[in-house]
């Protein structure tokens, strides 16, 4: 039997585990900032905050929305246990290949089930988004969200398809990995989401598969927007940069 394929943000995580042992990182130093780690480690930028998040769950570091992460004051190596065999046992998938995975299932079923939908089917999802709009809390927005996306992948009548599509949503939930990152995401661009979802359902009245798939990817896309949008840890450092360059620009200009 083939070993466990590892995932890229484990490899990752691992390393930086190792260099925050070996002292190469003090506690309360800031990391290097994810464009460096992304080219010291050669993955994409989303990789490095999956791997960034598997190190704040096993409290090693600490994420300062808009600063940066930070080894915290005193890391707990034992109770960690090596961020490989943790993640393997709780952590899970990663938020952003589990946005990349739904796309291509929930992309698949959104064509099926525009040229499946009989009325019955198009009233059920019709109902749905409108209990949406109408929530009055976050929590019922979002099971009404998971409701949306179940029903879709029930009118393709295929149960391999439906179990599978249930499963991501439950990933999405259970997952400490991508459960981390939807709290910090949480009721990001509502009522987008909802233009989104009907966006799908028009296309599925129209019974244009290319167009349900298409505007499923576009819905999922945002949805990585928004996970994107609330891991972000460069935005202050950067705004700061842009500021001390102006300072120095401004000096250089009128100080003799």
């Amino acid at each position: 039997m083939s070993a466990e394929p590892s995932r890229l943000y484990r490899r990752v995580a691992d390393s930086l585990v190792e260099a925050i042992k070996n002292g190469d990182y003090a506690p309360g130093s800031r990391l290097p900032v994810e464009r460096e780690l992304s080219e010291l480690f050669s993955v994409s930028r989303p990789t490095v905050r999956e791997a960034m998040i598997a190190l704040e769950i096993l409290n090693l570091v600490e994420i300062r929305h808009g600063s940066g992460v930070y080894v915290v004051d005193a890391p707990q190596f034992d109770s960690a246990k090596g961020a490989a065999s943790e993640a393997r046992q709780d952590l899970n998938v990663g938020p952003f290949e589990l946005i990349e995975t739904r796309m291509i299932v929930e992309g698949g079923a959104a064509a099926v089930a525009a040229t499946l939908a009989s009325s019955e089917d198009i009233a059920d999802l019709e109902d749905i988004l409108n209990q949406q709009a109408a929530a009055a809390d976050l929590e019922q927005f979002e099971e009404l969200d998971r409701q949306f996306h179940l029903r879709l992948a029930q009118i393709t009548n295929n149960a391999t398809l439906i179990a599978f599509v249930e499963e991501l949503w439950n990933l999405r939930k259970y997952s400490q990995m991508a459960s981390a990152t939807d709290l910090r995401a949480r009721g990001g661009g509502r009522q987008e989401r909802d233009n989104e979802h009907h966006g799908i359902l028009d296309a599925i009245k129209r019974k244009d598969g290319a167009a349900a798939q298409k505007a499923m990817h576009w819905h999922l896309e945002r949805v990585r927007e928004y996970l994107l949008e609330a891991t972000e840890t460069e935005a202050l450092e950067n705004f700061r940069r842009q500021q001390k360059q102006q300072r120095e620009a401004l000096v250089k200009r009128y100080v003799v």
